[in-house]
């Protein structure tokens, strides 16, 4: 009668700490970083004008800094241990730097594409990429951080 009888499947190991919000964060992070490359402002009317790109996004400031700082905070996560300590360390820094890039792309939104070869430009699909990908990285590195963090607190004696 055991022939019959259910093979006990291997237990499951239980997913690591976050792991969802790492490969949101990770993906997000590697979205933008690919944003970056690509231009990011072109010709708006390209039929009366001709089609023409402007710079690698990578070339602003803000591309810059999205750039180095998706990249930057996908190594961090990557780098990560899973000492407490660490974590610790590294997730409130991802959160903090990627505020910052959310800060400088929501600026050079703000100051809009301005004009490329003289007539008006506008935003090219890797702009609105990297606008949607920086701030799911800032959802992803807040909802990674640790609630209680244990490095403000100061114990009276």
């Amino acid at each position: 009668m055991l022939a019959f009888a259910p093979t006990p499947s291997p237990p499951r190991r239980p997913a690591p700490d976050g792991a969802f919000w790492r490969r949101v964060l990770l993906a997000s992070a590697a979205a933008a970083a690919v944003a970056t490359t690509q231009p990011w402002v072109a010709v708006q009317f390209g039929r009366l004008f001709g089609h023409h790109l402007g710079p690698p996004g990578w070339q602003s400031n803000a591309g810059f800094t999205c750039l180095c700082t998706c990249l930057l905070v996908a190594m961090l996560a990557v780098a990560e241990t899973r000492a407490k300590s660490t974590r610790e360390a590294t997730r409130p820094a991802s959160a903090f730097l990627t505020a910052l890039c959310a800060i400088a792309l929501a600026v050079e939104w703000g100051a809009g594409p301005g004009q490329l070869r003289g007539v008006s430009a506008t935003w090219t699909a890797a702009f609105w990429l990297a606008a949607v990908s920086v701030p799911a990285l800032l959802i992803a590195c807040l909802a990674r951080c640790p609630r209680n963090p244990s490095h403000g607190a100061a114990e009276a004696t």
